[in-house]
């Protein structure tokens, strides 16, 4: 009896990389690769028209980032499992691609063998990392806990890990090319972060995101 093809889909603004997977994931003869995305916005037109099982989500697209695409999809079709293609092994982008909705995270650095046994994973409804990856979001667990007793703004909800990060910085006084250097991001979507972060808020500029930060004890204390 044949295995079940497992229907993926991969977006990607890297076209060398994206092809490259194209290819190596169609190898294998479980997996179908049933479209691809060079930005966020082609992807979840694409996704929502094609229904894939996983979907590969490039963390720093342009127009939307990994972040964004993914808690759009967790909100429209949950049974859509996605898997962000990450740049760096930090707690602080892990938690905020599981605040995001993502079931699984892959740096881009990883083993293609790594890569395939996170989509199987996945597809098994097991949300997948590395060990090492497992560690600190273990040790980001117990830092959360005991600090339960803290009140969080409601509002605090409405945003993601990565955002507090922006206004963070912005706070710091950094420029956007310097917050993209900072955060190993691109510049435009440094600027597609704070467009959301003003939207969600109904703020008019940066500085007014800042202020609604600090007033409800967001910021992340400076090192």
């Amino acid at each position: 009896m044949a295995k079940k093809s497992i229907r993926i889909f991969i977006a990607d603004d890297n076209c060398l990389l994206l092809e490259g997977l194209v290819s190596m994931l169609g190898e294998q003869e479980d997996f179908v690769v049933v479209g691809t995305a060079p930005n966020g916005s082609k992807a979840l037109e694409q996704i929502k028209d094609l229904q894939p099982e996983v979907a590969l989500i490039d963390i720093g697209m342009p127009d939307k980032d990994g972040l964004e695409v993914t808690q759009i999809l967790h909100q429209d079709l949950p049974q859509v499992k996605v898997i962000i293609l990450g740049l760096v092994d930090l707690t602080d982008e892990i938690m905020a691609c599981i605040e995001a909705g993502a079931n699984g995270y892959v740096l881009k650095e990883s083993s293609f063998d790594h890569l395939v046994e996170t989509i199987r994973s996945v597809h098994r409804n097991e949300a997948f990392c590395s060990p090492r990856m497992a560690a600190s979001l273990f040790s980001r667990i117990a830092d959360l806990t005991s600090e339960s007793k803290i009140q969080i703004p409601v509002n605090f909800v409405k945003l993601t890990g990565r955002e507090l990060d922006v206004i963070s910085l912005i706070d710091e006084g950094l420029s956007n090319k310097e917050i993209a250097k900072r955060l190993f991001i691109e510049t435009q979507t440094v600027k597609n972060h704070i467009h959301n972060i003003l939207d969600k808020l109904q703020l008019h500029n940066r500085f007014e995101a800042v202020e609604y930060a600090r007033e409800r004890k967001l910021l992340k204390k400076k090192s």
